[in-house]
Formats: structure tokens, C-alpha cells, sequence
């Protein structure tokens, strides 16, 4: 419910606002009620804008005349009161407005000049379920198989080099992987287990040690984040607030924050790198974050107009907190999108979602430099771009780094996009009478 005051000498064919005289005044609440209290003034006209619906009231405006020098001071309170309460709170400049109900076409090579395969090495002794989560650094690739509770590496032209880990409970042995990361600070690689066990290695493969994250009150983790050699920063699915700042040397609790229900949990991504910075995101709520150093700071945010939606509580049936797919139908009944992927540099902000239903991919791309955003259904080539099965994709200045799965390649590439050489590898793939390991896409920007 919106009400706003104004003079009754405002001469205007659009006011849609009430008008203040002798006998009355009125105090609106952000809630939207009207408390009307006897203090020597009238009210000639109150429109609610919602109900578009209005009342008249008698008056004398020769009383409001003789009476407006002297209540002058009190009227212009009270209308900047209602006005600071009653006006919606504009939308930030830098917000990236998409209008979910306009899809626009667009090519992928607006964007790229040219796209590379990077076939993973196929043998029987490497053999990989999925990629979840991939790392490049110095000329390798890092790719964690979590069905598998391995990390697999190879060298820049796919070629097979060494797996790290080992299931058990021994010294650097472990029962799940949740998430790994390659600390910047110690430069090695951490293997986080979601109760807190934090297994070390080298980039070669060796083991150094196990550290545990014992803080009092810690429960889960379901990523790891170093932001300088003591301070850590995880996100828990399940925990009431999502992000949790600690010192881990000192096993100390540093801060908590971004309360959100736990019946989203089941939809969250773990946080993502550019360059030496960390940044957050959930499935509906339309901010990215940047993880500062002590808190969370808005790194960007997106308008979706008239769905744009809080994104931190939802309302769900008892029979979908048990049957995961009526669950999935009850939440894009309330949201209508759900972000699956976020990513940005220096050129672009990409974004990745479902909308409406599962079936429904969609895909953001905001040109920084233009200030234009394209919301896309469809790209020309007819093919499938960024994340949809839960894929962690990179980008970087240079390119965007996809893993797909060999079953999905023809969703994903053409022979029309390749050059020859290229167009050599993917038909090699084709032709494979057994599935291969996961493909790596790789798009060199323009």
C-alpha cells in the first residue's frame, strides 16, 4: 500500500496523493497503515494507489488559508516523512537490469574468436565420473571427481599426469571430498572434508599434513576460501547463516553472516574465484558478493524487474522436503528462476539460470564497457553455454574454461564453430565406441 501527502494547492492532473488541511494529520508506516489523530487540520482527499481507490472529506480551505503560515513547518515534516517512507527505494546505478519477458538473440562469437577441445585422456586406469570443480595453474589442470573422491591432473594438451588422494582414515587418507583449493598464500593444494578435516598437499602430489578446523560451535563445511595465510572463509548448505569468517591457526570464530532458510540449501554454489579475489552467490537472490576481509561486500547485482525477489525465504510442502522433485516445481512456483552459474572479468558479467522449470535454459551476458545486457533463450549456433548440470566453469581475462561430459558434447559444440583442426578432434570424439573422459571447452575471448 502506497500513501503520500500533498498541499491541496498542488495543481496537477496526475496526483495520485492525499491532501492535508485544518483538523488532521497523517502518519503513514512502511507497512502501509494510516494512523489519524485529531491536531487542528483537515483532510480533504486520501488515495490509496494500491486499491486505486480514494475518500473525500469536507473542509474549509478559507480555514486551511488562514492557518498555513502557522502549520507550515508541520506540513513540510510531515510530507517528507511520508515521502521517505512511502516512496520505493530506487535501484542502485551499477544494478544490471534483465528483463526476464524480452529474450534476445545473440551469437557466441559476439563474444569469442575462436573455441578449443581439450580431450582428457581416456585409459583404464583413467577413468573419471565427473568433474565438479576444475583449478588451472602453471600450464595443468586440477579436476576434482567427487563421486570418485579424487583429484585428477593433467597438462595443457589433456595428457594424464597424476591422481591425488586416497580413501581411508590414515595419515592424508580421507572419506569424502566436499571442495579443494589451491591456497595462494602457502601455494598448496587444500582437500576440505565437510566435518572439518583440511588435508594438505604439495602440487606434486605429496602429502604434508592434516589440519582441522575445531573452533567452538563449528559444525559443517561446504567450501574453503583462504583469504590470507590464518583466515578462512567457508559456506554451509544447511547452516541458518551462510557464510562463516575464522581464524584457523588460532581456532577462533571470527564472524557469521547471510541468514537464509535452510530449505535452500539444497541449491547453493560454492564460492568462486577471480584473480586473488573470492565472490558468493545463491540461487535467488539477486546480489553477488565480494568475500572482503572481514564481511561480505556487494560486488554487483541484478534487477529482474518485476521477478526480482529477496531470494532468502521459501515456503514449502511437507511432501516436497521429501520428494526432491516436487520440491524443485514448489520453489520455481515461488521464484520463477533459479541462477545456476555467475561469473564476470574484465569485460563481461556472465549468468546462467533456469526459468520457470528445468527445462527452460537461459543465459545472462552484460557487456561492462557498454552497459548492455542480453538475456538469451537461444544463442544462433543452437547449442548449450555455461553451467547446467552443476559444473564449475572459469573465466578469466583471456577465456572461458567449461569441463562437459562426453554425452553432452553435441549439445554443446558444432562443426560450423571449429576451425579444421579443431573439427578433427571433435569428430574423433564422435566416432569413440566407448565414453570418454570430460571434455574441456575452451573460449578465447576477442
Amino acid at each position: 500500500m502506497m500513501l503520500i501527502l500533498v498541499i491541496a494547492m498542488i495543481m496537477v492532473s496526475h496526483v495520485t496523493m492525499v491532501v492535508v488541511t485544518e483538523k488532521y494529520v497523517i502518519k503513514t508506516r512502511i507497512i502501509g497503515l494510516v494512523d489519524v489523530r485529531q491536531m487542528g487540520i483537515h483532510i480533504l482527499f486520501v488515495y490509496n494507489t494500491q486499491k486505486k481507490s480514494g475518500y473525500f472529506f469536507r473542509t474549509s480551505l478559507f480555514g486551511l488559508f488562514n492557518q498555513i503560515e502557522k502549520m507550515k513547518k508541520l506540513f513540510i515534516l510531515s510530507f517528507l516523512i511520508c515521502f521517505t517512507m512511502c516512496t520505493p527505494k530506487p535501484q542502485t546505478s551499477d544494478a544490471i537490469f534483465v528483463d526476464l519477458d524480452q529474450p534476445e538473440e545473440a551469437s557466441l562469437f559476439n563474444y569469442f574468436r575462436s573455441i578449443e577441445l581439450i580431450p582428457l585422456e581416456t585409459s583404464s586406469e583413467v577413468l573419471i565420473k565427473g568433474i565438479t570443480k576444475i583449478i588451472v595453474h602453471q600450464d595443468r589442470y586440477y579436476a576434482l571427481d567427487k563421486p570418485l573422491c579424487l583429484i585428477f591432473v593433467f597438462d595443457k594438451t589433456g595428457k594424464f599426469l597424476f591422481k591425488i588422494g586416497t580413501k581411508g582414515q590414515g595419515a592424508g587418507e580421507y572419506s569424502f571430498i566436499q571442495d579443494f583449493t589451491l591456497n595462494s598464500f602457502s601455494g598448496n593444494l587444500e582437500i576440505l572434508e565437510p566435518y572439518g578435516r583440511i588435508h594438505v598437499y604439495d602440487l606434486s602430489g605429496k602429502f604434508i599434513e592434516t589440519k582441522r578446523i575445531d573452533y567452538p560451535g563449528f559444525k559443517v563445511a561446504h567450501s574453503l576460501a583462504a583469504l590470507d595465510s590464518t583466515i578462512y572463509v567457508s559456506h554451509s548448505m544447511f547452516e541458518p547463516k551462510k557464510i562463516i569468517y575464522f581464524n584457523l591457526d588460532k581456532q577462533k570464530l571470527l564472524h557469521e553472516e547471510f541468514e537464509e532458510d535452510m530449505s535452500l540449501g539444497s541449491y547453493s554454489n560454492i564460492p568462486y574465484q577471480y584473480q586473488d579475489n573470492w565472490f558468493f552467490f545463491r540461487p535467488v537472490h539477486p546480489v553477488v558478493y565480494k568475500l572482503g576481509k572481514k564481511r561480505l561486500e556487494v560486488a554487483f547485482q541484478f534487477n529482474f524487474g518485476k521477478y526480482t525477489n529477496g531470494g532468502r525465504t521459501a515456503v514449502l510442502s511437507k511432501e516436497a522436503e521429501r520428494d526432491f522433485a516436487k520440491n524443485k516445481k514448489e520453489m520455481f512456483d515461488q521464484f520463477s528462476y533459479m541462477i545456476q552459474s555467475v561469473r564476470h572479468n574484465n569485460k563481461y558479467i556472465f549468468a546462467s539460470l533456469f526459468w520457470k522449470d528445468q527445462n527452460h535454459r537461459a543465459n545472462i551476458i552484460h557487456d561492462k564497457s557498454t552497459g548492455k545486457t542480453k538475456y538469451i533463450l537461444d544463442f544462433k549456433e543452437k547449442v548449450w553455454f555455461n553451467s547446467y548440470r552443476g559444473e564449475e566453469i572459469i573465466v578469466t581475462d583471456e577465456y572461458a574454461l567449461m569441463p562437459i561430459q562426453w554425452v553432452d558434447l553435441e549439445k554443446r559444440i558444432t562443426k560450423e564453430m571449429l576451425d579444421d583442426k579443431q573439427k578433427e578432434i571433435l569428430e574423433k570424439l564422435l566416432q569413440a565406441d566407448m565414453e570418454q573422459n570430460p571434455i574441456l571447452i575452451k573460449y578465447w575471448f576477442k
